[in-house]
């Protein structure tokens, strides 16, 4: 950048704040006003900021952005799954290993699964989880032998 003042708008677009608050930061910074605009000495705002370039405080809020970006995406991410319907069937409490859904093979270490989208494939896992949590002993022997 080589203009030699910053404006409210580059303040704003520098820290990612507001009209108000880019207008506490320049004032806080020695801005002052030309005309209609705010203004700040480049130079002298860069030489105010060193100091905060390596500190403690800078590095706390980073990782504090960077735990707020992560908890954000998790939580896409499970809104996301959350709105995924599951066509199961109503009652999977009765499900046995001897009922498992229709495109479900188990057998002695292998498992096949045919299905048309991914939500019938996890439909199909969820039952057949369900089936084996009510018969686990028959669980255990078909996958046993």
């Amino acid at each position: 950048m080589e203009a030699p003042v910053i404006d409210r708008a580059m303040c704003e677009r520098i820290f990612g704040v507001r009209r108000r608050r880019a207008l506490q930061l320049m004032h806080s910074f020695g801005g002052w006003q030309s005309g209609q605009a705010y203004l700040v000495d480049r130079l002298a705002l860069l030489r105010q900021l060193e100091p905060f370039q390596n500190g403690a405080e800078l590095v706390m809020e980073q990782r504090r952005r960077q735990r707020l970006h992560e908890t954000l995406e998790e939580t896409r991410r499970h809104r996301a799954a959350a709105r995924v319907i599951l066509p199961v069937a109503r009652d999977t409490s009765l499900r046995t290993m001897g009922d498992l859904p229709s495109g479900v093979h188990l057998q002695v270490g292998s498992l096949k699964v045919e299905f048309g989208q991914a939500e019938d494939l996890l439909a199909k896992l969820f039952e057949l989880t369900q089936a084996a949590a009510q018969d686990f002993d028959g669980f255990r022997r078909m996958v046993a032998g």
